[in-house]
């Protein structure tokens, strides 16, 4: 549903927030129009019988945390800058103990499954609820798994949209962190892309994995704001 200052996304059958019910490409003047939008948006949720929404993507500019930070910490919200990566494609081989599959549907979810069984928030109801919502969105974003032997190391999902490919969810597991697999995985990644014929790999993160992922051989392209209603995650 398009709005003056945002968009707002609604999935008809998801009653809680996060990726299927928030604002995106919110536009912002000051503290009063953030309040404006957040009760327009809370409105519809409390019509809809949805959760309160737990962020908004701001578009653009980038919002000032110095300017921001406090007058939203009143409000009960925080704010976040979103940075926006890119790499080229690169021709690299895996090491020879290393391989990079794509899992079918049935072993996707059963690894899903025991990767939120351990989330305060996973019932039974809940998993199966999101089931057919988690293997719709790997039709888009497929889940590509690095394999060392028998051995998970890390995953990521993947999107190639024509002329550049898309990384979402980029982790390597606890057990295998610092020893270099994330940037194994990345690299992978960026010979995927050249496989697909795309220019570039984008995706999102933190300031606090600038560093990874430069070392990775990305550099940043863009950024934005999200607003974050303190409490969640």
């Amino acid at each position: 549903m398009e709005y003056a200052d945002f968009v707002h996304m609604h999935h008809p059958s998801v009653p809680w927030g996060g990726d299927f019910n928030r604002a995106v490409g919110v536009k912002l003047s000051g503290v009063g129009s953030f309040e404006k939008i957040v009760g327009q948006v809370e409105r519809f949720h409390k019509e809809k019988g949805l959760e309160r929404p737990n962020r908004y993507d701001v578009y653009p500019p980038g919002l000032d945390r110095g300017l921001w930070q406090g007058p939203l910490r009143e409000k009960g919200y925080d704010v976040d800058t979103a940075i926006f990566f890119s790499a080229p494609p690169l021709e690299e081989s895996l090491p020879t103990d290393c391989t990079l599959v794509v899992p079918a549907d049935d072993e996707y979810l059963s690894w899903f499954k025991a990767l939120v069984q351990a989330r305060r928030y996973y019932t039974a109801e809940w998993f199966e609820k999101v089931r057919p919502l988690q293997l719709g969105f790997t039709r888009l974003f497929r889940p590509y798994w690095l394999f060392r032997r028998r051995e998970l190391l890390a995953w990521v999902y993947c999107a190639h949209l024509g002329g550049y490919t898309r990384l979402f969810g980029v982790e390597v597991d606890k057990a295998c962190r610092h020893q270099g697999i994330g940037t194994i995985l990345l690299h992978a990644m960026r010979a995927e892309t050249r496989k697909m014929g795309a220019d570039a790999v984008l995706l999102q993160s933190g300031e606090h994995l600038r560093a990874f992922y430069e070392g990775a051989g990305f550099s940043e392209c863009t950024r934005s704001s999200v607003i974050w209603r303190k409490g969640t995650d």
